[in-house]
């Protein structure tokens, strides 16, 4: 596969056109210092945005929001998902659930998924392999002691909930 001018992509770019390697490396690197200057001498302009009342600043970052989703596919229903995690993040700040997790969650789902299935595949869909192996085990086991050490804590707590209000209808 060519591209344009010519240039054939790989690692073979390097031998065969090295000015041309050089020439993006330094056009990145004019980059780089141009966005440093703009920024810098912007600053104060931008400051400024931070005396805005909070509902125009929000509003404004919801429609660039939109207008980078509609165009980074041309497609409605990435829109539709920002709406429907929009109201999502809301329920789940509105009832006090960490947000951190689903964005995690929604991040790095695929990815996880995709080597579960690579280890699945590779062990002939053999589940216990994460419990066997050295350094897998010692991760299933942090995690078990994760999950279930709020739930004894929580346990722990009831129950000195309920001693020391026995104690105190006794007294």
């Amino acid at each position: 596969m060519r591209l344009g001018f010519g240039v054939q992509p790989g690692p073979q770019v390097f031998m065969k056109d090295p000015g041309l390697v050089y020439a993006i490396f330094a056009s990145l690197f004019v980059g780089v210092i141009g966005m440093c200057l703009m920024g810098y001498f912007a600053i104060k302009g931008l400051i400024k945005v931070l005396y805005l009342p909070e509902a125009i600043t929000s509003a404004f970052v919801v429609m660039f929001c939109f207008i980078g989703a509609f165009s980074a596919r041309n497609n409605i229903t990435d829109l539709w998902m920002i709406v429907t995690f929009g109201i999502v993040g809301y329920l789940f700040e509105r009832f006090r659930f960490p947000i951190a997790p689903m964005v995690l969650g929604c991040i790095l789902g695929t990815q996880a998924e995709s080597s579960f299935m690579t280890s699945m595949i590779s062990y002939q869909n053999d589940w216990t392999i994460f419990f066997t192996r050295p350094i897998s085990g010692a991760v299933m086991a942090f995690v078990t002691v994760a999950l279930v050490y709020p739930l004894l804590r929580h346990r722990r707590q009831k129950q000195a909930e309920r001693a020391l209000h026995a104690s105190r209808t006794d007294a």
